[in-house]
């Protein structure tokens, strides 16, 4: 689907009326972006030619809000940007229109959203959904609904990221609403030289040629991405076709005007992962070229020539270098301080700091207050989050807190730490980052494995690995991040705001918490110490298009659970919180179900907390039943020894569990039959005659 083709659909019959009193937040758009390059769409879900309402989903930084403009222009209709309005709630839509316009045409607008001669553009509906709870979005989305039911053209386009959208989405057909769902396409080859084109800003004819070699050259090391980059399936985990990825290569080009400089740069990296790798080296030469060719010879000399010999020489080499630079670019983001002090002479460290504030604003990773696109915001936080210096990896913790990462994140760290453990404290930015992979047809899991809380031997430090796999439907395509990491039992760590298909094991306390909402997707396993919820609204759904059945919900298996919600909401699934001891209220302490673990035999207490670690790292795969990669449950976190694998053989003897090469798969009917138990039962740490009966037959 075309952009014209897209335009001519929400523009059809269109009768404006104007508008009397605009807002920050809903405005009619008076300039069409420039440049602007018109971007591509597939159909995901498109039963009639003109929908009441369309919904267009893009994965984070990819021209959504830039193309919402574009239409808002092209068609004359006003733009909502739920991004900059107060958080929505019953009626808002309604309230947003009536205060707009001129009380005497306040009907007949919206008599126009009901018959398709009026419209509105709404952007930002992930913000719009992050302010508010869920019964406030739901009431939004009503008011949608019902602003635009019976239109017979299109009234109501959407703009948003793929979860939220693709929950807006659900939401409204299971009300019956008029609604289709379209996908921003990658762009093409041409469309990507057109974009970096538009974008350079120091070309020039004499420079043409040169110009066109070197950006070809990067380009070509793409070229089997762009070629996938048509908008179907196979194409969804590649980025390379998007803006922020090609502005990373336009402001390498308008920052370097020696294009023979940037070909023998970026002349390594044809290796497997060769996009992130031209990314890394991308941003890697800028920021060097920022030292070299301005910080070193503009004010780092002059200020070490002013020191001795030994601390000049080391502040020649220290000073402004790819690390601290990132940590700049955060703090400048956050409007913070830069949080530590790098000459130890008070008057040199003045001196510098001014240059510093003279200088970081112009930097190219920036635009103002905020860092340019989604890949250099990956590249800068991955290079805090790696660092040893406590400050810079505070910024990287912050800044993704207050700014929910884009895909790109994952992507870049996947490479960046093949070979690093991280603090697991990072876990989260990088869980947050794969909601961009969250839509119709595909498949995220996310699992934190390390050693459980329970373990009689547990040492204070320990070792934990974060695995996130996508799945897209209908493919054999599967991409898995794997990173490692380190955790003390003392540890606190946040998950959080939204969680999809997690399993998480480890033996300190954490954190579920969100605001104003905290959204847990499909099947959540919280396994830890302790756990902390601390949110205005917590929301338990079933991911759409996934089965549903026992699995589904949140579910807590900890010593101690605290904290508060002032609203619960499932909207599929079950919550259950089994621990020994709490301090919940209403409505959380309604799903407390106290644990007693007191098997008098030792023995048989040590083999059934084996037993129940193997049976609770299965989960639901696409075929409907239960299934585990071997190498994990045949991993010495899981097993412990020759007890665990005593009684995987036991379990794959008597049928409960049976495996091929790859997986090993649980026999639902075998585990009711010989061991007589449930998965609710296992949760609660219940005994039963046949499971001790199966644990003594164990050998």
């Amino acid at each position: 689907m075309k952009y014209w083709a897209l335009k001519s659909v929400v523009g059809s019959q269109k009768q404006l009326v104007q508008m009397n009193t605009a807002s920050p937040s809903f405005y009619q758009v008076v300039e069409r972006p420039t440049p602007y390059i018109e971007p591509t769409f597939t159909k995901e879900e498109h039963p009639k030619e003109k929908p009441a309402i369309l919904l267009v989903s893009a994965v984070g930084a990819s021209g959504k809000t830039t193309t919402a403009r574009a239409l808002g222009f092209d068609t004359g209709l006003p733009l909502l940007d739920l991004a900059a309005h107060k958080p929505v709630a019953d009626n808002s839509l309604t309230g947003i229109l009536t205060s707009a316009y001129p009380i005497e045409k306040v009907g007949a607008v919206l008599e126009g959203l009901r018959n398709g001669t009026h419209g509105i553009i709404i952007d930002g509906v992930d913000e719009g959904r992050s302010k508010t709870t869920e019964h406030g979005f739901e009431a939004f989305l009503d008011d949608v609904i019902e602003r635009s039911e019976g239109a017979a053209g299109t009234s109501v386009v959407i703009f948003g990221r793929g979860q939220t959208l693709f929950s807006t989405w659900y939401y409204l057909a299971e009300k019956n609403a008029d609604v289709a769902l379209v996908r921003i396409d990658p762009f093409s080859l041409e469309q990507a030289k057109e974009y970096i084109d538009a974008y350079v800003t120091h070309k020039n004819a004499s420079q043409k040629a040169m110009y066109e070699e070197a950006r070809d050259a990067v380009l070509s090391k793409l070229g089997a991405a762009f070629a996938s980059s048509d908008g179907s399936n196979e194409a969804f985990l590649s980025f390379i076709g998007y803006p922020p990825v090609l502005d990373a290569i336009a402001t390498l080009l308008s920052n370097e005007s020696n294009y023979h400089r940037i070909k023998q740069a970026l002349s390594d990296g044809a290796n497997a992962g060769l996009e992130v790798t031209l990314l890394i080296q991308i941003a890697t030469y800028l920021l060097q070229r920022e030292r070299n060719d301005k910080a070193v010879p503009n004010f780092i000399t002059e200020i070490s020539s002013k020191a001795d010999a030994q601390t000049a020489q080391k502040l020649q080499d220290a000073l402004y270098n790819e690390v601290e630079q990132s940590a700049r670019v955060l703090s400048r983001a956050l409007g913070r301080t830069f949080p530590r002090r790098l000459v130890d002479d008070a008057a040199l460290n003045e001196e510098y700091e001014k240059a510093i504030g003279m200088w970081c604003p112009e930097h190219p990773f920036l635009n103002d207050m905020r860092i340019r696109n989604a890949v250099f915001e990956a590249i800068v936080v991955s290079h805090c989050v790696l660092s040893d210096i406590p400050e810079y990896s505070a910024l990287a913790v912050e800044y993704t807190a207050s700014r929910r990462p884009t895909y790109h994140l994952l992507y870049i760290m996947a490479d960046r730490a093949a070979n690093a453990e991280l603090d697991c404290r990072h876990f989260n930015m990088l869980i947050q980052a794969c909601s961009d992979f969250m839509g119709k047809g595909n498949d995220v899991a996310v699992e934190v494995s390390g050693l459980s809380w329970d373990e009689p031997d547990l040492p204070a430090q320990s070792t934990a690995e974060l695995e996130v796999a996508v799945a897209v439907q209908g493919t054999t395509m599967r991409q898995v991040f794997k990173f490692k990491g380190r955790v003390s039992n003392e540890d606190h760590i946040p998950f959080g705001p939204c969680l999809a298909n997690a399993a998480v094991t480890l033996p300190c306390e954490i954190a579920l918490q969100g605001a104003p909402t905290l959204e847990c997707g499909g099947t959540c396993r919280i396994v830890a110490r302790k756990v902390y919820i601390d949110t205005p609204d917590l929301l338990v759904r079933q991911i759409p298009g996934q089965a549903g059945g026992d699995h589904v919900g949140l579910f807590l298996d900890v010593a101690q659970a605290q904290g508060h919600a002032q609203e619960v909401a499932i909207k599929g699934g079950t919550i259950e919180i089994a621990c020994l001891e709490h301090d919940l209220a209403y409505p959380l302490a309604k799903y407390v179900q106290k644990t007693e673990r007191t098997i008098p035999d030792d023995e048989v207490a040590a083999k059934y907390r084996r037993l129940r670690r193997i049976l609770s790292e299965f989960a639901s795969h696409s075929k409907g039943g239960l299934a585990k990669y071997r190498d994990k449950i045949e991993h010495e976190r899981v097993l412990r020894g020759k007890m665990g694998e005593q009684i995987l053989a036991r379990l794959l003897q008597e049928g409960v569990l049976s495996s091929d090469p790859n997986f090993y798969y649980v026999d639902s009917d075998k585990l009711s039959k010989v061991l007589g138990t449930t998965w609710h039962d296992l949760r609660q740490y219940k005994m039963s005659k046949s499971v001790e009966a199966f644990l003594k037959r164990v050998s």
